[in-house]
């Protein structure tokens, strides 16, 4: 049974990509199943297409602008943080960046700011006047001085998917430890599951070879050139190329054994994170669909299909990325993709997500 129902996961991931590939979603994809089975995880992988115009296939170690998918990382480095007394969610953002005391956002908790619930506006284009060298202390300090201005007090307790809420809180981290965020994310996260070599802060990176691995994302007009190998997100670009928004790069693999790594947890299988945090960071504040760096599934219309359990959890990338984590039935699903190689504008996406999703569901559950 379950040689039958990795096939069935592996005809259905493919269908997909290559349907995805032949209508011009995306040049290629890499996708990856984890279901827990036995006392292991099972993994799926499988690929498509291009890395881009030009470029040779997509194999399953293709690396991919992971964009988004950020946020969950750094929200579990800060939960492990908080766990350990570094990080204090419920105390206020002047009490780690005092650049904002005296003003309205300085009194809003960390736990408002990365839960989109502190009135901060969704994203503003920083990197369009800034006027210091992208990556510089002076660029990264004129961008949060602009930042803490971008406050909306109405919008304070209602959900406001804030990228502008995730650099903050890549500041404070920093600020709580007085190490890169490069680094906590590496420390508190990948290397306790196992995996920090197989998802990364491009920018921190020294070396180049697994450049040929990495899929292009298309043409900045801020940078005047073609992307690969660097973050797409030109505000994360602005600040360096690490941000607690956007900036990493990964395997469809490592992201599925991160996802597989939080459904362990809520099912008591600790490892490096706590069930109680887990679930905290998973569960959907009243009003909206996300919780402390990942999002719920929507009870209409959602991105995740309509298969996928209630208390599903994921998150999307801009540049085509996604992870859905289902813990009943204790299976992830990660799906990298560069679609915003095609354009930025390419929505096509849009209808493909809950399509391949409910795709998956159903090769799972044997209805495919």
């Amino acid at each position: 049974m379950g040689d039958d129902l990795s096939l069935r996961i592996e005809r259905a991931l493919r269908e997909q990509l290559e349907g995805g590939c032949s209508k011009g979603v995306f040049p290629g994809a890499s996708a990856c199943v984890g279901r827990w089975r036995d006392g292991v995880w099972i993994y799926v992988d499988v690929c498509s297409g291009l890395l881009g115009e030009g470029l040779g296939p997509v194999m399953n170690d293709a690396v991919y602008d992971l964009a988004s998918l950020t946020k969950p990382w750094v929200a579990t480095a800060a939960l492990r943080l908080h766990q350990f007394g570094v990080f204090a969610l419920d105390e206020g953002v002047a009490s780690l960046v005092p650049e904002a005391e005296g003003l309205p956002i300085g009194d809003r908790t960390w736990e408002e700011v990365m839960s989109h619930r502190a009135g901060l506006e969704a994203w503003a284009p920083f990197y369009e006047t800034l006027p210091h060298e992208p990556g510089s202390d002076e660029a990264r300090a004129w961008i949060l001085t602009e930042l803490l201005q971008h406050w909306d007090r109405e919008k304070v307790g209602s959900p406001v998917y804030s990228d502008l809420g995730y650099i903050l809180a890549g500041v404070a981290l920093e600020r709580a430890t007085g190490a890169p965020l490069q680094d906590l994310v590496m420390l508190e996260v990948a290397a306790p599951l196992g995996f920090d070599a197989e998802v990364f802060f491009a920018a921190a990176r020294d070396d180049q070879g697994w450049n040929v691995r990495c899929a292009p994302t298309g043409w900045s007009d801020w940078r005047a050139r073609d992307l690969r190998g660097e973050v797409h997100d030109d505000n994360c670009a602005a600040l360096g190329g690490v941000a607690g928004h956007a900036g990493m790069f990964g395997s469809a693999r490592a992201v599925a054994r991160f996802g597989a790594a939080q459904v362990g947890a809520l099912h008591g299988r600790m490892g490096s994170m706590a069930e109680e945090r887990v679930r905290h960071a998973t569960s959907k504040r009243p009003g909206g669909v996300q919780g402390l760096g990942w999002d719920g599934k929507a009870d209409e219309g959602s991105v995740a299909g309509e298969l996928i359990d209630a208390d599903a959890f994921g998150h999307l990338g801009f540049t085509g990325t996604s992870i859905w984590c289902d813990p009943r039935r204790q299976l992830v699903t990660v799906l990298l993709t560069n679609r915003v190689a095609v354009s930025d504008d390419n929505a096509a996406i849009r209808r493909f997500r809950p399509a391949f999703q409910d795709a998956v569901m159903q090769a799972f559950d044997g209805s495919l």
